[in-house]
Formats: C-alpha cells, structure tokens, sequence
C-alpha cells in the first residue's frame, strides 16, 4: 500500500508488518500457542491487506489534492440506503457492493481463531465493522481537507453483510471440522487440536 507525497510514493507494507510483529512478540512472551501465534499472524496479515483496500494510497499534497480541497465533502457523503447517486443503479453499483462483501468474509471467519465469539453479538460487531471503516475514512477525510473517499452507507452494509457471510462459513466449517474428527476418530495434535478447540467452543456458544 502506498502513501503518496507530491511525486513520490512509499510502500508502507513494512510498516503494517511491524505493527504486526510487535503484538505477536507481546503474545509470545506471555505464552501464547504457537497455533494461536500461528492463527494471529495469518489474521494480522489479512488485516493489513484490507487496510490497503479501504484506506490507501493517501494523496496528501499536489495538484489533485488542491483541486479536491474545492469539492464539498458532503458531496462524498452518502446516508440513503441503496441509493447509488442521480445516475446510478443497483446494477452498475453491484461490482463494488461485492467487493465490499468479499473484503470482509474474512474477517467474519478468522475472527473467532484470535478471539472468543458470540453468536448473540455478530450483528454488533459486523456492523462495528461497517461503520468503523467508513467513520475513519470521514475521519481522515476531515484531516486531509478533501473527499479521498466516498463515505457511503451502502459500504457499511455490504461490509456487515461480509462479516456475517464470514461468520455463517466458520460456523459451517466448525460443525463440519468436528464431524468429520469424530467420525473418522482422528486424533488432535497441534494446529489440528487449537482448530478443534476453538470449533467445540464456538459451537457451545
């Protein structure tokens, strides 16, 4: 991902990777599994990766940013369920409203091997999700002057429904995992044992 200053741009992934290492010593030291360490590196990488689709590159000086600096911001600004602007349609905004469900699947999923949870508070937390994003987004709007994104309702939407799709497939894989274990009496060891743990968990909830 990229944060662009006048003609140059920088690559930030090693700073994301950073980010990444400094929680995963933290967890290491304080005897953390190895499949959990294991768990929270894969999280933490697709994490960093959705940050670069929701949040980068930054364009922060130059000509388009003087320009956008004359662009209401609320112009950017979206709060009408499916509604796709005066010309839009649901048809040429389908692209972009699957992608936006897809960034998120992963999260739904990957979520309950880092932490514990509950059926009863994944509506919360996908639509935490959906409105996180688009909160910073306005949020670093509003620090950059200008409209770098479109802060669109829809977005929050199609993320919550991402998290929730997520979430129904782990549920599925989790039954699915169990099953197959005990039907097939196959012993847990390692990895295999953490997934197993957090399956019999997340299905007791």
């Amino acid at each position: 991902m990229d944060s662009l200053f006048r003609d140059m741009s920088f690559d930030l992934w090693p700073i994301g990777i950073v980010l990444l290492v400094i929680p995963l010593i933290i967890l290491w030291r304080r005897k953390h599994s190895a499949s959990y360490l294991t768990c929270f590196s894969v999280f933490g990488i697709y994490l960093v990766f959705a940050l670069q689709q929701t949040f980068f590159p930054l364009q922060i000086a130059g000509s388009y940013v003087d320009t956008m600096r004359q662009v209401p911001l609320m112009s950017f600004v979206n709060l009408i369920p499916f509604y796709f602007g005066p010309f839009g349609t649901l048809n040429s905004a389908s692209l972009t409203m699957i992608h936006n469900v897809i960034l998120t699947i992963p999260f739904g999923f990957g979520v309950n091997f880092v932490a514990q949870v509950r059926a009863k508070t994944v509506l919360w937390l996908a639509l935490a999700v959906g409105f996180g994003i688009e909160t910073a987004q306005l949020a670093i709007s509003l620090i950059l002057r200008y409209p770098y994104r479109v802060i669109d309702i829809n977005d929050v939407l199609m993320n919550a429904l991402g998290v929730l799709i997520g979430y129904g497939i782990f549920r599925g894989f989790a039954w699915l995992y169990l099953w197959m274990t005990q039907h097939f009496s196959i012993k847990h060891m390692g990895l295999a044992a953490y997934i197993s743990d957090v399956a019999s968990r997340a299905l007791d909830r």
